[in-house]
């Protein structure tokens, strides 16, 4: 794709360095202008593209770590214990947050909320420029790029809200010292206000889709997925039907016949494909490196070529490799496993592509949104309205088909709460290892529920033996509603006093 590079001149670096709710004491000493006048960018074409190609840079950035958060954070996957023992560091810290104990120093949800800070920062600043009248652009190409910006800045706002509930609305550039140390948490009705907005300017004004190098910039299609997610999420069901089936009529979108092409390299952009953040392998800096991430520990020269004994930070559960059905063609392609001294251990295999023997690096996409997707969401709306044994089922189905399993009908599934939980499951191993289901069990209200359950199985019977420095006890998968959001980060509470932390930190 044109455009996602994470490598953009040191001088767009700097002009895009403004302080934000995650910014640096530092960058607040220095006159704003410094950074950013009319008299040295955002004045070409050029300008406000390299702009807007520095968010899709963010995108990656923040893609690459977000499954520690979400899909970690389900019963999907879990983290290689047989990390250095006596770590004190990052594996204890994923040993907390995987337990349901995290506080409030974690770097990792630091690291989430300054990624995020920062996307919605890359954003403001070019769509506040954009309005100006003495700019050098194509008019259409100013209204699109408009539209790929209010897009990501809505979905990070929304991907903070599920983080940590109440949290800052930010819709224009912090300039000032004073602007930096008044921001605060908006309350999560506004915000919600804010991303609809957003997101539906973004439909209105983006292309259906694009060729040549512009293939895999966010599409009207991309636009109404996000619709869609958060009506859903706000149990709106009449409105995200509504968004779902603009996707489908849209004629732009199909599922794939083998499952497998969904994550191969060389079928990226897909038919499938609504949105998938993009990554090339090579020399350029902008490879991806999920399986060097994902590989367990000692796994070098069994799962992975390059360099590396494996991350080990998202290993498949015992809990998830047995949501399988024996006939379930997606579990091949999902999942896989190596002997490490007679313990088995199970690697995410859809990312397995690295081909490179000198370099950590791998050309795998991350698929944000798929068709896939669409289906088994308009099957739960249609539901949630009003159970029925005709459209719902038929969605449903297609994706079951394709996954080589029977139909079901309203005999195995006669009402409304068994379709529900018929929907969960299905979406559970359709969509697994792509950060769908924390996300998922929290706006079905069944977070507790399950991570609970899952919890006394994973004690009873560990997917790895748990590290000494942090065994189980009374502590591990002790959830109350406090636990469902992360904690705001301590230092971002130390810098700005107007903030405030969730209940139980």
């Amino acid at each position: 794709m044109n455009g996602t590079s994470r490598h953009i001149p040191l001088t767009v670096i700097l002009l895009l360095t403004l302080s934000l709710g995650a910014c640096k004491k530092e960058f607040l000493d220095i006159t704003p202008n410094h950074y950013l006048t009319e008299d040295n960018f955002y004045k070409t074409q050029q300008d406000f593209l390299q702009a807007v190609n520095a968010v899709y840079g963010d995108m990656q950035n923040f893609i690459l770590d977000a499954h520690m958060l979400e899909e970690g954070r389900s019963d999907n996957t879990t983290y290689d214990t047989h990390l250095d023992q006596g770590s004190l560091g990052g594996t204890r810290q994923l040993g907390m947050m995987d337990q349901f104990r995290q506080t409030s120093d974690a770097s990792i949800i630091q690291s989430a909320w300054t990624q995020l800070y920062n996307g919605i920062k890359d954003c403001n600043v070019p769509l506040l420029y954009l309005k100006n009248t003495d700019i050098d652009i194509d008019p259409a190409l100013a209204i699109r790029l408009s539209g790929e910006l209010r897009f990501f800045r809505a979905y990070y706002h929304f991907i903070a809200l599920q983080y940590w509930g109440d949290v800052p609305l930010l819709l224009t550039p912090v300039i000032t010292a004073d602007d930096a140390f008044s921001i605060k948490r908006n309350p999560k009705e506004e915000v919600y206000a804010a991303i609809l907005q957003d997101a539906s300017y973004a439909d209105s004004v983006l292309p259906a889709s694009y060729t040549g190098a512009d293939v895999g910039r966010v599409t009207k299609g991309t636009a109404d997925m996000l619709l869609a997610k958060v009506h859903l999420t706000r149990h709106e069901y009449a409105d995200a039907e509504t968004a779902l089936r603009k996707i489908i009529g849209s004629g732009q979108y199909a599922l794939l016949p083998n499952y497998a092409d969904i994550f191969d390299p060389a079928s990226k952009n897909n038919k499938e494909s609504i949105f998938e953040v993009q990554f090339k392998e090579g020399a350029e800096g902008e490879s991806s490196n999920f399986m060097y991430q994902f590989a367990p520990v000692g796994s070098h020269g069994t799962v992975i070529v390059g360099p590396g004994a494996g991350g080990g930070l998202n290993i498949p559960t015992l809990d998830m490799v047995a949501a399988y059905e024996p006939s379930d063609l997606r579990k091949a392609v999902s999942v896989d496993s190596i002997d490490r001294g007679g313990i088995t251990v199970y690697y995410i295999k859809k990312y397995d592509h690295d081909t490179d023997p000198n370099f950590a690096r791998t050309p795998d996409d991350w698929t944000v949104y798929r068709y896939a997707d669409v289906l088994l969401m308009l099957a739960e709306t249609l539901n949630e309205q009003a159970y029925s044994t005709g459209e719902p089922f038929d969605l449903l189905n297609q994706v079951r088909t394709r996954a080589g399993l029977g139909a079901l009908g309203s005999g195995g599934v006669p009402g409304q709460e068994s379709f529900r939980d018929t929907l969960a499951h299905e979406r559970r191993v359709e969509l697994a290892f792509e950060n769908h289901r924390w996300f998922d069990l929290l706006r079905t209200g069944k977070a507790i529920e399950v991570m609970s359950a899952y919890g006394a199985r994973e004690i009873a019977h560990p997917t790895l033996p748990p590290p000494d420095f942090l065994p189980f006890d009374g502590n591990s998968y002790n959830l109350n509603a406090d636990k469902l959001l992360y904690p705001i980060p301590g230092n971002e509470l130390n810098k700005d006093p107007n903030l405030t932390q969730n209940p139980g930190y």
